[in-house]
């Protein structure tokens, strides 16, 4: 009798172990974060609704905001196309760009950062990527 209930028990705790063991992997392979980005706002302006990974982020000027996200596509080591962010009073420059995906890497782990620099022209506003300094 005491060899059933302890097996029983056995069965139970591993069971138990099986089942935590794998909500914790499903939970690193898909919802942790795994790549963390530094962005450094280095415009003279407050740049708001940054779009990193499908969220919005605020940067206050010459701030820098840690993100961490899943996923990020790069090319030549930076973020791939320019920063969709909004800077008050300022029209941002329309102009659509044709950007190569040439070359273009999906990043799924490590640490990055990434400066974030403001062209602005008589009446409109461009953002570019640069590599931190």
């Amino acid at each position: 009798m005491r060899f059933i209930i302890r097996n029983n028990i056995n069965k139970k705790l591993i069971l138990t172990t099986i089942v935590c063991c794998s909500i914790a992997i499903i939970y690193f392979l898909f919802f942790s974060s795994r790549v963390q980005i530094e962005v450094y706002n280095k415009t003279n302006f407050d740049i708001d609704s940054l779009n990193i990974d499908n969220k919005f982020y605020r940067i206050p000027k010459r701030k820098s905001l840690v993100i961490e996200c899943r996923e990020l596509s790069i090319q030549d080591n930076l973020p791939f196309g320019t920063p969709k962010a909004v800077i008050n009073n300022m029209q941002r420059d329309t102009i659509t760009y044709f950007l190569c995906g040439t070359g273009v890497e999906k990043i799924k782990s490590g640490k990055y950062k990434f400066d974030i620099e403001a062209f602005i022209g008589k009446d409109y506003y461009s953002l570019n990527w640069t590599e931190h300094k």
